[in-house]
């Protein structure tokens, strides 16, 4: 009879283990997910800045394309 309360009381105990392993599994999976959501997000707002520049350049580029053509620089070079 001591024996089987001695199994059960191991049995209890490795539960209890498994279960707070289970626990600790379960926060670490979710701070993961938030801590890679907020990176996402952070590098979504980097690529829209890359973006928003890349357009500012073209259209500087257009800019003075177009003043190029229309005569309102003066350049010496005649190849490019």
């Amino acid at each position: 009879m001591k024996e089987l309360e001695k199994r059960d009381k191991v049995v209890v105990v490795g539960l209890i283990i498994v279960l707070l392993f289970i626990i600790i599994n379960i926060i670490s999976t979710v701070h993961t997910m938030y801590d890679y959501e907020s990176r996402k997000e952070s590098g979504n707002e980097r690529w829209l800045q890359v973006e928003n520049r890349i357009l500012q350049t073209e259209e500087k580029v257009n800019r003075l394309e177009e003043e190029l053509m229309n005569g309102s620089i003066k350049s010496n070079r005649t190849t490019y």
